[in-house]
């Protein structure tokens, strides 16, 4: 018997009622058409998802959706139909009315009247577009992991390139130094090479320590006012040499008025360096390098220009970052880890500064502008270290070194500068030798057996006897809170391994500790 409502009108039976119910509670768009496509129903859902109401749909083309360079896809599905084919998870794209397009995926069944012929067609779709996006995101991580794995075994194998290249010729000098002790030329020779490879070496590790520290942002410049005009000046006449000895021309232009920026010395002189041995290593014989600083507006500029091997287009967005060389061959002519770049950067922007590259592709050169931020007042540019010479007055050091060819090799180098020197190969040791040979200056790495630097340092501090001495932190940590740690401890300076041995006896200069007046006891 068939129900009817208030008004006379038949209700639907309980079955179909409760699959209106479920259509209209889906969370998909379920839509019906019939073979002509045109919309013959349409669910809260469809609603939602493509922003059209039923009234404004249904009597409709289902065409309204489709995007105009995906319309041949309709005539296609409406074939599969009609042959009675089901199409499942279809993903395609359809337009909101707002003009959006939405990635979906959609089932569409065959209609059948009673007689099991096909009049129609219900579609099922969902909104993937999120799904999309997060596959889409999920494929750039994998890929820039696969470029970061490339890269780190790429720069492994660079690394131990670069290493090995210093290493064999310093394995080579000492060999000859066994053999051709008593020959003045020769040994002349192997002095030179092993001090270019070891400078070589120590320049590779410093610049992996400075990229650690940047990324990281433990990079702290000491900030005074510098003038960079005379900086670029010096490290002009500095690279001119080298410049010639690779058959180059260097040119500078730097005015005499001052240019100051505020910033940390060392670090400015780096970025100038950088760019300046850049330019030497990528610049064939015969090319010429121009180096030019000026102002514009409130920003100081120094430009490095060359007549090189020059950038190719695509090179040039990543040329800043880390590990990337311009040429990548196997040979690696030119050699470096590719960091110098990336190392200007970090300490520019650090500064507060800039730098940016140019070039007119490869063979044409390339041009490098470093800018910082001006300042007006007058500084004084802090002076570079003195040469080495040999100490006016005879000071007592105290070397605390568990390496013995390290503490021996430095003994016997502040000796021939008139240093009266004392050695201790372990901590214990070494406090004992301080209260024996009243030393002006300790020398004390601080990583020792038994009892390790900052526990020498500690302990030292702690006697009224020995609290004066001057204490320098030798030692392979660097890091900043290896530096803060020292200090806690009570060193007077860190100086991180292979020591400047300019730096070192600046230092050693700077100890004015009265107890050295006292006669020395043998240790």
């Amino acid at each position: 018997m068939i129900k009817h409502d208030s008004r006379g009108h038949p209700l639907p039976p309980p079955e179909a009622a409760f699959l209106a119910s479920i259509v209209q509670s889906s969370d998909d768009a379920i839509v019906s058409k019939d073979l002509n496509g045109v919309v013959t129903s349409w669910n809260k859902s469809a609603e939602r998802i493509f922003g059209y109401t039923a009234e404004e749909m249904i009597g409709r083309p289902i065409l309204v959706l489709i995007p105009p360079d995906r319309r041949d896809e309709e005539p296609a599905i409406l074939e599969r139909l009609r042959s009675g084919e089901r199409v499942d998870h279809f993903q395609t794209v359809r337009r909101r009315k707002d003009g959006v397009d939405i990635d979906i995926s959609v089932t569409i069944s065959p209609i059948r009247n009673a007689e099991g012929r096909v009049v129609g067609a219900s579609k099922v779709a969902r909104d993937i577009t999120s799904e999309k996006l997060m596959q889409a995101q999920l494929r750039r991580y994998a890929d820039d992991l696969a470029t970061q794995h490339r890269q780190k075994d790429e720069f492994l194998a660079i690394l131990a390139h670069e290493l090995r290249n210093p290493l064999a010729p310093m394995r080579t000098s000492l060999e000859l130094l066994r053999l051709r002790a008593g020959d003045p030329t020769q040994v002349q020779r192997v002095r030179e090479t092993l001090d270019r490879h070891v400078k070589n070496l120590s320049r590779l590790i410093e610049d992996l320590l400075d990229v650690s520290r940047i990324t990281q942002g433990k990079m702290k410049p000491r900030l005074e006012r510098v003038d960079l005009a005379r900086l670029v000046r010096y490290n002009c006449d500095t690279y001119s040499v080298q410049a010639e000895g690779s058959g180059l021309t260097m040119a500078c232009s730097a005015p005499e008025v001052p240019l100051w920026v505020i910033g940390d010395p060392t670090r400015l002189d780096q970025m100038i360096n950088n760019l300046l041995e850049n330019a030497i290593k990528f610049t064939e014989k015969g090319g010429t390098i121009t180096v030019t600083v000026e102002t514009e507006g409130d920003t100081v500029v120094a430009v490095v220009r060359d007549t090189g091997i020059g950038i190719a287009p695509e090179v040039l967005p990543r040329l800043f970052s880390t590990f990337t060389q311009a040429e990548q061959a196997l040979a690696r002519t030119r050699g470096g880890l590719g960091l110098g770049l990336s190392i200007v950067r970090g300490l520019a922007e650090l500064h507060g500064g800039s730098v940016e590259a140019a070039s007119e592709g490869l063979g044409r050169g390339a041009e490098f502008r470093l800018r910082l931020p001006a300042h007006g007042e007058i500084p004084v540019l802090t002076e570079r270290p003195p040469s080495l010479q040999p100490s006016a007055q005879p000071r007592r050091v105290l070397i605390v070194e568990d390496n013995r060819d390290a503490a021996d090799t430095l003994a016997d180098l502040l000796r021939i500068f008139g240093y009266e020197v004392r050695v201790a190969y372990d901590g214990a040791t070494g406090v004992e030798a301080a209260h024996l040979f009243h030393p002006e200056t300790i020398l004390c790495d601080l990583g020792l057996p038994g009892l390790d630097g900052y526990e020498v340092a500690r302990q030292l501090r702690g006697d009224a006897g020995t609290a004066g001495i001057r204490l320098i932190a030798i030692t392979g940590y660097g890091a900043e809170p290896d530096v803060q740690r020292a200090q806690e401890a009570g060193f007077d300076e860190h100086l991180v391994k292979p020591v400047d041995p300019d730096r070192l006896l600046v230092e050693l200069r700077r100890s004015t500790n009265p107890i050295a007046a006292g006669p020395p006891t043998a240790a």
